[in-house]
């Protein structure tokens, strides 16, 4: 069932145009819904029985072409950093920020609203990044901005009273439209999809 929710919502919310306009508008719907919801204090919070979740994931990609023994070398880091407030055993709202810095030469930084829906330890996590930014070094290009959308699917589970651990599998999309300050004629749509592993604190 989540996973049948997951590809609805990717085939339906997140192309290259659609998402600028449909995703905010459904997170906005379901976060009144959930501010409403009759059921607010029933069953376990979350799946972890808190009502606040404070965490950061990671994800260490290491790569090196090479033809004669030598080639480019280099690493990529994408971190995840969120704070949830848990309503009930089903819903809960939150902010993220991401850092995904690719080698020595470029770093994206994606931050916004999300909302995450549980099935027990399970969860899916829809997010708009009001802020979506790539800064360049080795390029005549300093900086292009817009915004994004991101949907995963994942679990969470307590290590002790108070520490969490949490994975997850996310799909991002970033729709790029201005450069330096100027708006592009076409737009540019980065996709990534990644695994994300991290720790956290439920209280």
């Amino acid at each position: 069932m989540g996973m049948a929710i997951c590809k609805f919502i990717k085939q339906r919310c997140l192309g290259p145009n659609d998402s600028i306009i449909v995703l905010p508008v459904v997170v906005c719907l379901l976060m009144l819904l959930s501010f409403s919801s009759p059921s607010h204090a029933k069953g376990k919070k979350g799946g972890v029985g808190s009502s606040h979740i404070l965490s950061t994931s990671l994800m260490l990609l290491a790569s090196s072409t090479q033809q004669g023994g030598s080639g480019p070398e280099g690493s990529s880091i994408l971190s995840q950093t969120e704070y949830m407030y848990v309503w009930n055993s089903w819903v809960g709202t939150g902010l993220f920020y991401q850092v995904d810095k690719q080698g020595s030469t470029q770093t994206d930084n994606t931050a916004g609203p999300k909302l995450e829906f549980y099935m027990g330890r399970f969860f899916i996590e829809l997010g708009y990044a009001l802020l979506a930014q790539r800064s360049f070094t080795d390029r005549t290009i300093a900086e292009q901005t817009g915004s994004g959308s991101l949907i995963g699917f994942g679990f969470r589970f307590r290590l002790s009273r108070s520490w969490i651990f949490q994975a997850a599998y996310k799909y991002r999309t970033i729709t790029i439209e201005k450069q330096d300050g100027a708006k592009i004629d076409e737009a540019i749509v980065q996709t990534d999809g990644y695994p994300l592993f991290g720790i956290g604190m439920a209280f």
